[in-house]
């Protein structure tokens, strides 16, 4: 599958048991073989389509991506993308979002993945913190993962603390200063 121009925009598309589940254009900003960074663009419309496990975003007040966008950063091999948030009036850095995912795949127009909901935040000064566990429970009772798929990615984030706690990440923290 080819790589992605910079500038080019691409559809970052969730698919749940074979069906499609949200989508979301983002804007190429690197694409080479060891890294696809992405940008999601303020007021970037989200869709989801009709599906047996309604997506949790699905809100009016959620069909549009707010604040200052998010740069998403990926790996071929990770199940999980790091992504990156600013605040405030001046976009000042925020914190890093690491959100557990199915590894991508490339498709024509885009790439394709699954969230896992389990996630971490890593503040600029080293702090980290697990988020959305009960959220992720509560998806594996529902039958959005199998057992060895919540094993799997129960797996994956004690690798992620692992990595936070030893503060040895792999992206460059210039992405931080990093502007659209």
């Amino acid at each position: 599958m080819r790589l992605f121009t910079p500038g080019e925009v691409v559809v970052r598309r969730e698919v749940l048991h074979g069906k499609v589940w949200s989508e979301m254009p983002t804007r190429v900003i690197v694409d080479e073989p060891g890294l696809l960074a992405v940008f999601v663009e303020p007021g970037t419309r989200l869709t989801y389509p009709d599906h047996h496990h309604p997506h949790p975003w699905d809100k009016p007040e959620r069909g549009f991506w707010r604040g200052h966008g998010k740069l998403m950063l990926h790996r071929p091999q990770d199940a999980y993308s790091v992504d990156l948030f600013w605040k405030g009036d001046d976009r000042v850095f925020g914190n890093y979002y690491l959100n557990l995912q199915a590894p991508y795949r490339r498709v024509e127009d885009g790439f394709e993945t699954l969230d896992h909901a389990l996630d971490y935040t890593l503040a600029p000064d080293g702090t980290w913190a697990q988020r959305d566990l009960d959220e992720f429970e509560e998806q594996v009772a529902s039958g959005k993962y199998t057992a060895e798929e919540a094993e799997s990615i129960r797996a994956e984030g004690l690798k992620i603390e692992k990595m936070l706690a030893s503060g040895e990440i792999w992206w460059d923290t210039a992405w931080a200063d990093w502007k659209p």
